[in-house]
């Protein structure tokens, strides 16, 4: 199965550990990860690393944890790769599972088959609320989500 997951991956946290956990499982090495051009993650105004480094710290984890390096490309819009690629699975959280609806949407106009979009829940901080990079720039909780 051809899995696709996109984001920004900075830092790279519990909750991306997850959705690429769900990935691989689903597709094993036919895995696509996306993540976001330096200009695309800028423009949600907060400091990212380069992309060379958030996309080393991926295929890091992956090889770390899997034993294989991904197939990692840069996206510079919202849609990424999901308009030009036939996907089987588009991983997501509840945070971008509307912007997963609009690639679907996209996609049958242009006359293309819906992905299957596989919603992963987040993972919660020990205030039980979501970790997510925000809070983690703020400095409210650490990449594991623990309170600082």
């Amino acid at each position: 199965m051809k899995v696709v997951l996109g984001g920004t991956f900075e830092p790279l946290h519990e909750g991306h550990k997850k959705l690429i956990d769900c990935a691989v499982q689903l597709g094993g090495k036919n895995v696509m990860i996306g993540i976001t051009s330096d200009e695309m993650a800028r423009k949600r105004v907060r400091c990212v690393l380069p992309f060379e480094i958030r996309a080393e710290n991926v295929r890091q984890f992956i090889l770390r944890k899997y034993g294989f390096e991904p197939e990692i490309v840069m996206i510079s819009n919202p849609y990424g790769k999901t308009l030009e690629n036939d996907f089987e699975a588009l991983v997501v959280s509840p945070e971008t599972y509307e912007m997963a609806l609009k690639i679907n949407a996209k996609r049958v106009e242009m006359g293309k088959s819906e992905i299957r979009i596989v919603k992963v829940d987040w993972v919660l901080a020990e205030d039980g609320k979501p970790i997510s990079a925000t809070r983690i720039k703020k400095g409210e909780i650490d990449r594991y989500g623990r309170m600082i």
